[in-house]
């Protein structure tokens, strides 16, 4: 086999159906999607994951000796101590410690041998690379972790439950969940996970957009790959994956509410920072185009409004929390899975960015917890379903002079307005007269009332209430 970096055969396989040449080290060339070309020829602008950690290796497999990146060295401090006191018991060479050091750590880095593409049966041809994770683990005791020294105490475990010695005994146990299951979009996300983690991001390309070939809303691939162009400034590319990400949010129920906010927002951040400086030739925001590829025949879903503008939240390059409420916008239904003390969407008022792109204010509501709705500390945040719904809430806003956000999404959200309905409506003291001028109470008169308010039909009927 000639010499280069390689990867499992059956890679090849699962993406194309054809089986790779015999004797010759598979190369990304041979993989589907034009992304990876990409990467590959921008490699120098990527980041690796981790700190690099070069070691001596000698292949199990055909006894050639190279020079691999180890990547993040994990090391199962835990499991160690057992195993020693266990051998201990035994009356074991003490040797076995190291040796059992050696067998309790974990290699984030991606490689197969240079010579015959094989993989997993290494061998350290120095007894100072134990030494030095000895070291390690004794400084570890009295030393805060620090991911950039490339260690780590802990354990690995992958998405499919594995815990691998060697990230390609981890691709080992994704492929044979895929030769089952090769339509599984996330599967395949997760095997770009651990070759982008493994410092092979050509490979996490050509898998992440294979990944969202099968499943255009696999929003973890859209992400993903859009990062990896965004690092080699392929802008135009990378903004159409964030904003599909956007776009397809609100479906997608593989991670949990504050784990996709937080992808979306790390997303948002990316997009703002290409909108900005390319002028606005990227949009900043999944476009009306965009958004109706994910309605299907949901006829009530409407496109964003363009009431959802960066002037309208404080947002700040650099300060992905800036963008957490922004994210909110596009999770639809999953928002309501997360706790009311995690939502941010209501609790901050922006003004208008500066012309000259300095940072804007952002004020953190405070001491108004269900009174002042409307105000400027309090404004009134909803989410709509349609342009008619939008023409009604603004009216009544409009009407009570309230501070108001609108937002387009697919599931309405009124919670806000219906707060400051009642609001309006009731007196400082529920013992006053009530103000719809029938001498009773407000307590027991209208109060009642509120409790049932039907706030769909008041926005239907207040045009014609106030024009009466």
């Amino acid at each position: 086999m000639g010499k280069g970096k390689g990867f499992h055969p059956d890679l090849i396989t699962l993406m194309t159906g054809m089986k790779p040449l015999t004797g010759k080290t598979p190369t990304v060339t041979m993989l589907p999607g034009s992304a990876k070309k990409l990467v590959v020829k921008h490699l120098n602008r990527i980041k690796p994951f981790y700190k690099p950690n070069k070691q001596r290796l000698r292949c199990g497999h055909c006894g050639y000796v190279g020079n691999y990146d180890l990547g993040l060295i994990v090391l199962d401090v835990g499991g160690w101590k057992k195993a020693a006191e266990d051998a201990a018991k035994s009356g074991s060479d003490p040797q076995q410690n190291m040796r059992s050091l050696l067998d309790h750590s974990q290699f984030t880095g991606y490689f197969r041998c240079v010579e015959c593409n094989a993989a997993g049966a290494w061998e350290f041809t120095t007894a100072f690379f134990g030494i030095e994770l000895m070291g390690y683990v004794l400084r570890a005791k009295f030393e805060k972790e620090d991911l950039d020294s490339g260690y780590m105490i802990g354990r690995i475990q992958l998405h499919n439950g594995m815990s691998p010695q060697w990230a390609t005994q981890g691709e080992e146990g994704f492929l044979k969940q895929l030769r089952k299951e090769p339509d599984n979009s996330l599967l395949w996300n997760k095997l770009g996970n651990l070759y982008i983690k493994g410092g092979r991001p050509d490979l996490a390309a050509a898998v992440f957009e294979y990944s969202i070939s099968i499943d255009q809303a696999q929003v973890e691939s859209h992400y993903s790959l859009g990062s990896l162009l965004f690092d080699i400034e392929e802008w135009e590319l990378a903004a159409k994956h964030l904003r599909q990400s956007l776009a397809y949010a609100r479906f997608y129920t593989k991670l949990d509410s504050l784990r996709l906010r937080e992808l979306l927002a790390n997303g948002l951040s990316m997009l703002f920072d290409m909108n900005r400086g390319l002028q606005n030739k990227v949009s900043f925001l999944p476009t009306e185009e965009e958004l109706a590829a994910t309605r299907e025949s949901n006829e009530t879903a409407s496109p964003q409004s363009p009431a959802l503008q960066s002037y309208e939240f404080a947002l700040r390059s650099g300060d992905v929390e800036s963008f957490l409420p922004v994210a909110e916008f596009y999770m639809g239904g999953r928002l309501d899975e997360m706790p009311d003390h995690e939502r941010l969407l209501n609790k901050f008022v922006s003004e208008p960015l500066p012309i000259d792109g300095e940072q804007t204010a952002m004020t953190e509501k405070k001491a108004y917890p269900e009174k002042g709705w409307g105000s400027a500390h309090q404004p009134i945040v909803v989410k709509l379903n349609s342009p008619d719904r939008a023409a009604q809430v603004t009216q009544v806003c409009e009407h009570f002079t309230w501070n108001y956000i609108l937002g387009m999404d697919y599931t309405e959200d009124l919670t806000d307005l219906k707060k400051a309905i009642r609001e309006k409506y009731a007196p400082a003291n529920v013992y006053e007269p009530c103000p719809c001028g029938s001498g009773a109470k407000y307590k027991f008169c209208c109060a009642q009332k509120m409790k049932n308010f039907d706030l769909h039909h008041y926005l239907r009927t207040f045009e014609a209430t106030t024009e009466s």
